[in-house]
């Protein structure tokens, strides 16, 4: 096995992990040093990519990523 083979095999596996991580709105705010509203406002709109499980919003992280890429201050 080589070298660049282990390497790309660590980044895959880190992307997969990434995708899994999920974050609720207050997580967002926080992060993003937003207020919760414009994270629900957000949110709501479809311009941060969510879905609501049992009544509850929740971000994966990758899409969070994503959303800042798309938008920088």
């Amino acid at each position: 096995m080589s070298l660049f083979y282990s390497m790309e095999q660590n980044a895959i596996e880190d992307e997969l992990e990434d995708a899994c991580i999920v974050l609720r709105p207050s997580d967002v705010s926080e992060l993003l040093d937003l207020h919760p509203n414009t994270v629900y406002r957000l949110l709501q709109s479809g311009k941060l990519p969510a879905c609501k499980v049992g009544g509850s919003w929740r971000i994966y992280r990758k899409d969070l990523i994503d959303f800042i890429k798309k938008h920088p201050v």
